[in-house]
C-alpha cells in the first residue's frame, strides 16, 4: 500500500530513506517560503504538519514513534545554526534585564518619594 505526501510516495510502513527525503523536502519548501511575502509561515508549517499527522495516523503506535523520531531527528540535523543569535546568548539576558529594571524602579522611588519624605 502506498500513500502520497507532498508528491512523495510512501510505503506503509515507510522506509527510513523515504522519511528522510520528506524531511529534506519540507525543509527545502520552508526555505523557499521564507522569501515569499504572500505566504504566512505559521499556516504553511501547520499545513505541512497536518499532512504528516494524517499520514502517521495510519501507522501503529510503534511505527508512529519511529517515524517521528526519524522525521524530527532529520529536521534537527539539517537545521541551520544562527550565528547571529546563538541559543546560549539569550540565557543571561533575562536576569540582566530584570536587574536593570529593578534598579531603575528603585531610583525612581527613591528620588520621587523617599528623598522628599526625609527632607
Amino acid at each position: 500500500m502506498s500513500h502520497l505526501i507532498d508528491g512523495l510516495s510512501f510505503d506503509v510502513p515507510p522506509s527510513e530513506s523515504q522519511i528522510i527525503a520528506l524531511a529534506d523536502y519540507h525543509r527545502k519548501l520552508l526555505d523557499e517560503a521564507i522569501f515569499h511575502q504572500e505566504i504566512h509561515l505559521g499556516d504553511y508549517c501547520l499545513a505541512q504538519r497536518k499532512r504528516v499527522y494524517d499520514f502517521a495516523s495510519h501507522l501503529t503506535p510503534e511505527q508512529k514513534d519511529w517515524f517521528y523520531d526519524i522525521y524530527n531527528g532529520e529536521l534537527k540535523r539539517i537545521a541551520d545554526d544562527d550565528d547571529l543569535h546563538p541559543a546560549d546568548a539569550e540565557s543571561g539576558v533575562g536576569m540582566f534585564a530584570v536587574f536593570i529594571t529593578l534598579v531603575i524602579i528603585a531610583c525612581i522611588l527613591y528620588f520621587a518619594f523617599v528623598r522628599t519624605l526625609m527632607s
